[in-house]
Order: C-alpha cells, then structure tokens, then sequence
C-alpha cells in the first residue's frame, strides 16, 4: 500500500514540473523576435469611394507582450514580379508611382502593445479608375523587408546544399483591383408587362412586400460608374448596362443578343442605395415593358473577405 502511494506521489510530482514546464514555454517570449509578411500574394479589393484607401502590415512573431515601439523599414522592389520568385508574379505590372502614395516612405511601425506594423496606401482615384485595367488582377505592388530594430527578419532558410528549407516571409506582392460602389447583390422588385404578336398580354410581378424574400440580381463592375446585371425583367438569361452619372440619372443599355429595340432609364437614390428603373424590350414575337427597384443588401465593402490572387 505505501509503495503505491509513494509511486502515486511521485507521478503527480512529475506531472507538476511537466506542466509548470509547458506552462512557462507558453507565457513566456521566444528566444528572438523575427518581422514577416502573413501572406506573401494578398489580393486588395478597394471599393471607388471618393476616397480609395488600403493598409499593407507587417507581423511580428516571439513576443507574447509588446512593451517597447518597433519598426520595420520596407522597400518597393519591382524585382519580386518574378515568377522565380512567386510562381505568378512575372504575370502583373508595377503599380504606377502617380496611381498612389504612401503615409510613410520607408518604415512601418510597431506601436506598443500591437503586433502588426504597416503603412496606408493612398490611391490617386482619378488616375487609377480611368486606367480600365485596374478592374482587374494587374497592378501589384511589391514590398519587401530590408531592416527592423526586431531580432530578425523571415528571410528563409537553407541547408548546406543550397536547398530552401523555409520559404522566405520578408516580402508581400500585393494586387490591387476596384469594384464599382454601386456593385454588390440586390433585392429584385418590379413587375413585367409581355404583348404577344397577336395582342394577349402576360403580367409577371415579382414584389414580395417582406424585402428579403424577393429574388436577388448580381450587379458586377464595368467601370466605376458602370455596372452589369444578371438578369433582365423576369429574364436571367440576359443583362442590363447601368450607368450612373453624377446627378444620378441612370443609362440603361444591354449586349444581350436575343434582345431588340432596347429603351430604357432610371434613377438613382443615394439615401437607400436603390435603382429605380423603367425599360422596354423586344424578345422573340412578343414585346416587353419591365418596371423594376433594385435594392442594395449590404454595402460592397461588407462583401469584401481577405483574399489571395
């Protein structure tokens, strides 16, 4: 019996060091500290607001406190567009130097208490959304670590052959795109008015008075004032053509080869977000007139997710 309890004792003595042991490994700092990019191939989507604004930040990794200010100087190096370097990368332009700035030139940094330094890029909105490539997955701007009053930068490692054993985490190519501020998913109301060839008429109305349960239609990005639908009246094999103006008035148009004698207008209401439209349309024998509010679910920039290209 006192064998057993003297062996007892001992395991829970054991199992004490053991946990005190992982326990200290846990709330105390690494040995080093070391700055590095979580993503090496962000995807930035920046929504044509007025102001077009994105933050690009740096970690840090081996303090559980950060008590002091640190730093991380960076530089904009077009020699990262490279696929030796990130398969994909050689496929994107350098961002233009008048399509941007930058609230700090050179050095992101660390506040105390905080574990992400970065810095925020400005966008020249003029410049930037009338190049009709910056719809799209083409400008990147390539940042790379060169020096941090932390112990160390994620540069990677290599065996004695040359091999990498960890890939590098001192640089991030980051792509930047615009969306349209009058794309997003929309509540789709109206009613549609068909007159067949020999004068019987059809009526489809689709207004659910609970907003929610209406149909919705996707409205993409043309340009930042242009916007496509996915659907057409009752259609959804056919799309509209918005274009909002500054007094927003709406200019309705379609590409929809099924479709003739296209007329149209609309309007827009910044206060609720929505589209009023009135449209008119040959499909086949019969002739349509489409009545129709577009109601905006959420704004786009609530859509956005963290992203990699």
């Amino acid at each position: 019996m006192m064998t057993i309890r003297k062996i007892t004792i001992i395991v829970l003595i054991f199992t004490t060091m053991v946990s005190c042991e992982k326990y200290e490994d846990y709330v105390e700092d690494y040995d080093f500290t070391i700055a590095y990019f979580n993503s090496q191939k962000p995807l930035r989507t920046v929504v044509a607001y007025d102001e077009m604004q994105f933050k690009v930040g740096v970690a840090m990794g081996g303090k559980r406190y950060n008590t002091v200010e640190e730093t991380a100087t960076f530089v904009i190096d077009p020699s990262l567009l490279d696929n030796e370097v990130l398969d994909g990368a050689g496929a994107f332009k350098l961002l233009p130097e008048a399509y941007y700035s930058l609230s700090n030139g050179n050095t992101m940094t660390f506040p105390e208490g905080r574990y992400i330094g970065d810095v925020t890029v400005t966008l020249n909105r003029e410049e930037f959304i009338t190049d009709s490539l910056s719809t799209s997955n083409t400008y990147a701007l390539p940042v790379r670590i060169t020096e941090t009053s932390l112990d160390s930068i994620a540069s990677g490692s290599f065996d004695d052959q040359g091999n990498q054993v960890t890939a590098p985490k001192n640089y991030a190519i980051v792509v930047i795109k615009y969306i349209s501020r009058y794309q997003g998913t929309y509540y789709h109301t109206g009613n549609q008015l068909e007159t067949t060839s020999d004068g019987q008429t059809n009526e489809v109305v689709y207004d659910h008075p609970d907003l929610v349960k209406n149909g919705t239609w996707n409205l993409s990005t043309i340009n930042a004032n242009t916007v496509e639908t996915s659907g057409m009246g009752n259609f959804n094999d056919a799309g509209l053509i918005l274009h909002i103006d500054e007094g927003n008035t709406v200019d309705l148009s379609t590409v929809s080869s099924e479709v003739t004698n296209f007329s149209g207008s609309g309007t827009y209401d910044p206060e609720d977000r929505s589209l009023s439209l009135e449209y008119s349309f040959t499909r086949g024998d019969s002739d349509y007139t489409v009545t129709e509010v577009l109601y905006l679910r959420r704004p786009p920039e609530e859509d956005l997710v963290f992203e990699e290209w």
